[in-house]
């Protein structure tokens, strides 16, 4: 005869995956702003979104804001310095407006890539990093016939800010001309030939000038 107390206590059996996807994490965190418990001592449970559970990591916070700063700094310098309008509170992938180009502009506190560095004048190169061609492709369609421009801004304290711009090299040679520029290992392209121009900003506003709306 069996009694109750011959039953096992529990029937182990491995989770069944049902194909749930689970809870996503939001779009904009809630933070929790629990300091103190109900008698005063400190909170016993960490910082977390209210509507996701997310955990909060101080350290990415604080990244995050001063990313955010240093983009919004570098686009009011962008203006000043080169002229055009800047409309990035619209929320598209045009930072700014300007005469003859639509503007996409992007700053960093690391180092610029050597190749980069090494370019003092405006440079014919017949591709550019995808970091480039993207923000060239998000700007399609946006800012009427406007030419698309990508700034790159390298930023250290202490130390003045350098800007390398990429433009296409038809856009570039109509502009500004159809003479020879020095190409990329010491051989001439002809005006008017595809690819991209590279240059940094002092050449920039030296060849085309302020582009101002």
């Amino acid at each position: 005869m069996t009694t109750l107390d011959d039953l096992p206590f529990d029937y182990p059996s491995p989770a069944t995956r049902n194909g749930a996807a689970g809870r996503k994490p939001c779009a904009r965190h809630l933070w929790s702003s629990c300091t103190v418990d109900h008698f005063g001592g400190p909170c016993p449970y960490p910082p977390a979104c209210l509507r996701c559970g997310h955990p909060r990591d101080p350290a990415a916070s604080r990244r995050g804001k001063s990313s955010v700063r240093l983009g919004k700094d570098q686009e009011r310098r962008i203006e000043r310095v080169y002229g055009p309008r800047k409309v990035g509170e619209y929320g598209d992938a045009v930072d700014h407006l300007g005469r003859d180009f639509k503007w996409q502009a992007k700053a960093t506190r690391s180092d610029p890539p050597k190749w980069l560095a090494a370019i003092t004048e405006p440079t014919w190169r017949p591709i550019v990093p995808k970091s480039i061609l993207d923000p060239m492709a998000h700007m399609s369609g946006i800012g009427g016939m406007r030419r698309p421009l990508v700034i790159r801004s390298y930023v250290h304290h202490g130390v003045a800010t350098r800007d390398w711009l990429f433009v296409v090299g038809v856009d570039w040679f109509r502009l500004c001309g159809t003479g020879s520029i020095r190409g990329f290992g010491g051989f001439v392209i002809p005006g008017g030939a595809f690819g991209y121009v590279v240059m940094p900003g002092s050449a920039f506003l030296d060849l085309h000038g302020p582009d101002a709306p």
